[in-house]
Order: structure tokens, then sequence, then C-alpha cells
């Protein structure tokens, strides 16, 4: 059974918070980097308090690190290359990179999703995204009504609160 995560305001995970953020992290070992990959490995762990981060999570990170790395390289090749290259028939065809680079950002999504890298997660960190409570009372009633609109109920089309 999973443990029960401790209130921050408790001691004892002020003092775990602030020694893990005192800690440097490294990548896993089970997931070699290059010398060029690890620009992007700090730029991903960035997205989350030192202390966030799990063994399992880290090791994603890597991953991610190192696909955003052999997006950026296949990137520069199909640069110098162009996107349409010949075949030894001499017929113009697309450049097979197009596919490859494709798919790399198809896994860098996948891997920031599983990650919870999403605007909504970053807006709730800052605090700019509207929770229920801070909400407008108008936003709150519009949806109700609209609610109860799409439900049919007659009182509030007798009122001319339905627009629709």
């Amino acid at each position: 059974m999973a443990k029960r995560k401790q209130r921050i305001d408790s001691t004892s995970e002020q003092v775990r918070v602030m020694s893990k953020a005192a800690q440097q992290i490294h990548p896993p070992a089970t997931v070699p980097l290059d010398d060029e990959d690890m620009p992007f490995f700090a730029n991903v762990i960035e997205e989350f308090a030192r202390s966030e981060w799990t063994a399992h999570q880290l090791e994603l990170a890597a991953l991610l690190a190192r696909t955003v790395a052999d997006l950026n390289r296949e990137q520069l090749a199909m640069r110098e290359e162009g996107t349409v290259v010949k075949t030894d028939k001499g017929t113009p065809v697309v450049n097979p990179r197009k596919t490859v680079i494709q798919m790399h950002a198809s896994t860098i999504l996948s891997y920031r999703r599983s990650l919870g890298f999403t605007r909504a997660r970053k807006a709730v960190r800052r605090g700019t995204l509207p929770s229920e409570e801070r909400r407008p009372k108008t936003l709150k009633l519009t949806t109700r009504l609209r609610v109860n609109c799409w439900r049919g109920r007659s009182d509030e089309r007798r009122k001319g609160l339905c627009f629709h």
C-alpha cells in the first residue's frame, strides 16, 4: 500500500524537502546519457522541485532528454539535406528523416504526459489556474444555468435565463 505523503507544514517533511533541495540530481545509471544529452536533462529536471523526483521519473526524464537530443540531431541533418531529396533514379521524394522526426516528436509528447508536464499542472503550481473556489461566482452561475437549460429545466427557460 502506498505511503501517505506528509503535509508540507510538518517539521519532518520540511527537513526532507530542504535536504533533497540541496542535493544534485544525476541521471540514473540505467539510462546512459551522452554529453550532448546533459543540457536537455538539466532542463527537464528544472520542471519539478528536486524533492519531488522519484527513481522512475528520473529514468523517464533521462529518456526524454535523450529523445530531445536525438530529435535535435535529426532536425539539423534534415536542414542540411532538405525536406525533399532525390532517389537514385532522380525522383524527388520526401526526406525519410521527416518520419523519424515525427516519431521523436510523438515520443517526446508521450514522455511529457507520463511525467505530468502539462500546462494545467504548471498553472496550478503558479496559482494561475482558476479552481472552483477562485472562479468568479458569475461563471459558476452561468455553468449551472447552462447545465439546467441543457437538461430542459423549465424554470430557467421561463425566466429567460436560457440563451439557446
